[in-house]
């Protein structure tokens, strides 16, 4: 196995589990949030599911996603998480075939700059980043499913 393949079983792996977290939530959770400032359950789940799209947009064109090319992935109520999945799948399938098509060299010789933050990384550590980035957002909704007292599932299987 080589460092392409982890980073293909690293994003596999932290998507089932985001989804095995996000699919305890009651329907009718997906509007609740902590706090007002917070993301609400369905926000989250949109934010992780739909980023693969943005994380594309970096990683190939050095830019984030125009207001054009999103507005109308968030218009979308929040209905359930089947709906979230399918919106979300040709973002998901075109992220990991750009990870497939990438060379073991890539990873330490290609630099990505964010377009937002005066961050420059090898293209390597850009994708650990996107990994723990929808790591972070599974704790998230663990954490949200402990304050409303909702069986959390088990994940670490």
């Amino acid at each position: 196995m080589n460092a392409i393949d982890l980073f293909l079983l690293d994003f596999k792996e932290s998507r089932r589990r985001f989804i095995m977290t996000a699919t305890a939530f009651p329907s009718e959770f997906f509007t609740w949030k902590p706090d007002k400032d917070a993301l609400s359950v369905g926000e989250t789940i949109r934010h992780v599911l739909l980023h693969d799209f943005s994380w594309l947009k970096i990683f190939e064109e050095n830019r984030l996603p125009t207001a054009e090319e999103t507005d109308h992935l968030w218009a979308e109520p929040y209905t359930n998480l089947q709906d979230e999945i399918i919106r979300s799948n040709i973002y998901h399938d075109q992220f990991i075939t750009y990870v497939s098509s990438l060379q073991t060299n890539d990873l330490d010789s290609k630099y990505i700059q964010w377009p937002h933050k005066p961050i420059r990384r090898t293209l390597g550590d850009a994708l650990e980043r996107k990994s723990y980035h929808d790591a972070v957002h599974t704790g998230q909704l663990l954490q949200y499913l402990r304050m409303l007292n909702i069986e959390r599932p088990m994940i670490w299987d």
